[in-house]
This record gives structure tokens, C-alpha cells and sequence, in this order.
């Protein structure tokens, strides 16, 4: 007798299929989103100088090496950046092409080591996974971080200190496979480098020796990382050019402090939906449904707050929920120290690296962010907020276990990609006309500074230059014949045409408009 013919089951082929298809899904939206940002730099990265450089310029250009490459800026002792500012003026008359290429570079290589260590963590589900490149993508390289991105002076003391900082937690995290000493002198050494390129990056101290003391690392080897600390700190906070200034912008007020630190961890909410819904909404497709629900969304949100003109309070509780969040996700990870993955100790030193960067900044700046509340999440800062919020959820995304409920995994990995693409796109957009806003502008700036015509400064100068300081710095440049006057463009005016003293006056019937 024939037995009935039993129907195979098909559950492990329709959840291959999901986690198939949510991946390709994932990994095409990081694609796109970094090819879209790549293309924006291409073609709006400033190509001369604006902002803070034209208060700077003469310092690099009146002081004998290597007293120019050891003076303090803002409070920072950015050494390995000024030595490719210094490098660009030498060889590449100051066209801001090399800043540009390490800024841009460094950040693309913090993404690769970040992808790296993800793709490896093969206990991970493989949506989960390329969920987590997805925000590893947006964190890096979303456009709302434009001032960062396109200004090479902004960029060439950010992307290298996130590049260090990430390869000194890496070094770290290798320490607990044996020669815990030499790893975590390597790890010293990344952490030095940092050091000097942003003021924050002392911060990757105090994450590595996190990362190394998760990772089973003894006393004695976490004495050649606080060593390395202990001399970075000497030679930053003592014997640097600038150092009573460094000393004296450090502000002990600790309530203040932290509430600055979890204003400042808000910013990237607050730009891409909390603060600037309605300003998106306007700017981008006012009429597109997902931009309506992003703006509404943000008005719902904001209502248990009430009435606050600088919106403090919303920035102070997103801030105030990431910092409870890094605490819970630290807690797990200390209890699970013996077992924890690579992704997640990574994700751990990230998170405390810019959690330790916050305190830094705000040490500093917390006058200034009582006087200007606006300023705690001014847009220079952005970046490193963007990353803790990526180490969160990192450290979420590495927990989905590769070999359970792998059909459920890949449904929440694609919904948290999903849902921080939809929040985060239309300021990707808003963003990327900004930055062509201001790159004409520049561009616009550079001519009429060729041509020795336009405003009494240069635009896009700093605010805190006097006239007098801004065209003392495009003199200098033209004199050395740097920047826009290194163009051959600028050869055929030098010597021949000039603006005349006083405009002639109008002829009669002479009239203009403008078109668009």
C-alpha cells in the first residue's frame, strides 16, 4: 500500500527568502545613501578657503615651521591637521584639495573598519548586519554633518580623530588574544594621534581602557595605555604653545556640564526631525506624504514639552534617554564581559568615546552654550553625537543571534534601517542644497576677491574677524599668490584690469532686474 505523499515544509526557504531579500534591500540602501553624499562632495566640497580659515591663514603663513604647527585653535592642539593645512600650502597652493582628500578618506576608511568588524561577527543575523552598515553609512556620511563633510579645514580634524579613535578601540579589543601590552601601546599610540588632531579625542583614552578592561586585559597592560595618557596629556595641557588658554577655557560646573552634554547628544534628532520638522517640510516636498508624516510626527512629539523657544527640554530628553541607553547597554556588557562579541565591544568604545568627547566639549564650551543656547547643537559638533547614536544601535542590532528566529530578525532589522532612512532623507536632501547654497557663494567670493571687488569682507568669513583681519588674510594669499590668486584665471587680471575707485555714474534710462 502507497504511502501519502508528505509536503515538504517550506518554512526554512520563505525565511531564507526574507533574510534574503531584507539584506539585498539594506544593502542597496547604503549604497545609494553613499553614493548620494560622495556626489554632493564632488561637486559642492569648498574649494577656498571660508569660516575659520581666514583667521588662521596668517598664523600659518607668518610663523616660521614648526611654531605654526604647534599653535593652539579654539582651544585645540590640531597638529596632524595643520601639518596637511601647512603640507597644502607648500604643494598644492593652498587649494584645499589635499584637506578634502584626508577628510573625506579618513572618514571612508572609519566606515570600512567599522564594516569590517561587523561583517566578521558571524554570531550576528545577516539582516542585523546589513542593518548595521546601513547606519554606519548614515551616521558617517549624512549630509545634515555638511559643514564637516564639504569644509576641508572641518573635515581634516574630524574624519582622522573618528579614525583613530576606531582603530585605537580595535587595537583594544585584539588585546584580550594575547600581547596585551604591545596591542594597547598600539592602541596608546592611535589614541595620542587623535589627540592631536581634535581636542575630544582624549576621549579615546578612556574608551580603549574600557574596551581592553572588557576584554580581560590586567593592570600592567592598562599601565602602557595610561601611560601614553599621561604624556599626551602633559605635552597637550602644559608644554603646547596656548596652553594657559586650553586651561582656562575648562569650566567645573557639573550639573551644568551634563545637561550640556545631553543637549548636545540631541543634535542629530533635533536637525533631521525634533527641531527642524516644519523648516524640512518647506524646504523639501511639502506635499510628500512621508515629509507631512515626519513634520506631524515631530509636532506630537514636542507637545509634552510645551511652549520652549530653544527647545531645550526636547534636547535635553532625547539626550538624557541616549545617556540611560549607553548605561543599560553597559551594564550588559560588563555581565557578559567573558562572552561579548567584537561588534558589541565595538559598539561599547564607540558610544563611551563620544559620550567621553561630550564631556570634553562641554568642559569647555558650557558658558558659551548657557550665553547661545543654539550653539549646543550647532552643526560642527554633529558628527560625533551621530556616532553615538549609531553605537547604540549597534549594540542593539549585534543581539539578533544568527541561528534564532532568523525570519523575525530580519523583519526588525529592515524596519530600523527603514525607519532611520525615512526620518533621516529629507534633511539628506535640505542638506545637499545648503551645501550648494554656500558653495556658489564661495565660489562667488573667490571672484570677486580676484577681481578686488564686492563687500568690505570676504564671504563666509568668520563672524569673530574684524574687515580688517579678513582682507589682511586674502592679501597675504594674494601676495604668495595661494588659493583663488594661484589660478591661471587670475594671471590675466593681476596686472590688467582694476575697479575703478568710484562707480560711474548711471546712464540715463539705464535700468536692471533680476530674472531668477
Amino acid at each position: 500500500m502507497d504511502r501519502p505523499a508528505v509536503a515538504p515544509d517550506s518554512r526554512p526557504s520563505r525565511v531564507f527568502a526574507a533574510q534574503t531579500l531584507a539584506v539585498g534591500a539594506l544593502v542597496l540602501a547604503a549604497a545609494a545613501w553613499l553614493g548620494s553624499s560622495l556626489v554632493a562632495i564632488a561637486n559642492f566640497a569648498f574649494r577656498y578657503p571660508a569660516f575659520d580659515q581666514y583667521r588662521l591663514y596668517p598664523g600659518y603663513l607668518r610663523l616660521p615651521f614648526p611654531a605654526n604647527a604647534l599653535q593652539s585653535e579654539n582651544g585645540h592642539h590640531p597638529v596632524l591637521p595643520t601639518l596637511v593645512r601647512l603640507a597644502e600650502l607648500r604643494w598644492f597652493a593652498a587649494d584645499q584639495r589635499l584637506q578634502i582628500a584626508v577628510g573625506v578618506g579618513t572618514a571612508l576608511a572609519t566606515l570600512l573598519a567599522i564594516v569590517w568588524v561587523v561583517l566578521r561577527e558571524r554570531s550576528t543575523a545577516p539582516a542585523a548586519r546589513a542593518a548595521a552598515c546601513l547606519l554606519a553609512v548614515v551616521a558617517l556620511f549624512w549630509l545634515g554633518n555638511a559643514r564637516t563633510l564639504m569644509h576641508g579645514y572641518e573635515a581634516v580634524h574630524v574624519y582622522p580623530t573618528t579614525l583613530l579613535g576606531t582603530l585605537a578601540l580595535l587595537a583594544a579589543a585584539r588585546a584580550r588574544a594575547g600581547r596585551a601590552a604591545r596591542r594597547l601601546a598600539l592602541a596608546g599610540l592611535a589614541c595620542a594621534g587623535a589627540t592631536f588632531c581634535f581636542g575630544g579625542g582624549l576621549a579615546s583614552f578612556v574608551a580603549a581602557a574600557l574596551v581592553a578592561a572588557l576584554g580581560g586585559a590586567r593592570a600592567r597592560a592598562l599601565g602602557v595605555l595610561g601611560a601614553a595618557f599621561a604624556a599626551a596629556m602633559l605635552v597637550y595641557v602644559f608644554v603646547l604653545p596656548g596652553d594657559a588658554h586650553v586651561r582656562a577655557a575648562l569650566s567645573f560646573d557639573p550639573l551644568g556640564v551634563a545637561a550640556a552634554m545631553a543637549r548636545w547628544l540631541s543634535s542629530p534628532w533635533m536637525h533631521a526631525w525634533l527641531g527642524d520638522a516644519d523648516a524640512i517640510a518647506r524646504a523639501s516636498s511639502p506635499h510628500s506624504a512621508p515629509v507631512r508624516v515626519l513634520a506631524a510626527s515631530a509636532h506630537v512629539a514636542a507637545l509634552p514639552f510645551g511652549a520652549d523657544a530653544n527647545m531645550s527640554r526636547e534636547r535635553f530628553a532625547v539626550g538624557a534617554l541616549g545617556i540611560v541607553a549607553y548605561a543599560c547597554a553597559l551594564a550588559g556588557a560588563w555581565r557578559t564581559r567573558a562572552t561579548l562579541g567584537s561588534a558589541r565591544l565595538l559598539a561599547i568604545g564607540l558610544a563611551t568615546f563620544t559620550l567621553a568627547t561630550a564631556a570634553i566639549v562641554c568642559l569647555a564650551r558650557v558658558d558659551l552654550f548657557t550665553r547661545l543656547p543654539g550653539q549646543v547643537i550647532a552643526d560642527r559638533y554633529s558628527p560625533w553625537p551621530c556616532l553615538f547614536w549609531f553605537a547604540l544601535a549597534l549594540y542593539a542590532l549585534a543581539g539578533a543571534a544568527a541561528t534564532r528566529a532568523r525570519g523575525r530578525d530580519a523583519r526588525r532589522a529592515l524596519v530600523a534601517g527603514g525607519l532611520v532612512v525615512f526620518a533621516f532623507l529629507p534633511s539628506q536632501r535640505t542638506q545637499a542644497i545648503w551645501s550648494s547654497l554656500v558653495y556658489r557663494r564661495v565660489q562667488l567670493s573667490a571672484v570677486a576677491a580676484q577681481l578686488g571687488i564686492g563687500e568690505d569682507r570676504p564671504i563666509y568669513g568668520p563672524s569673530d574677524a574684524s574687515p580688517a583681519l579678513a582682507l589682511d588674510t586674502l592679501d597675504l594669499l594674494k601676495r604668495a599668490h595661494l588659493s583663488m590668486f594661484a589660478e591661471p584665471a587670475y594671471a590675466l587680471v593681476e596686472h590688467g584690469w582694476q575697479a575703478p575707485d568710484e562707480l560711474p555714474p548711471a546712464p540715463a534710462g539705464a535700468a536692471a532686474r533680476v530674472v531668477r
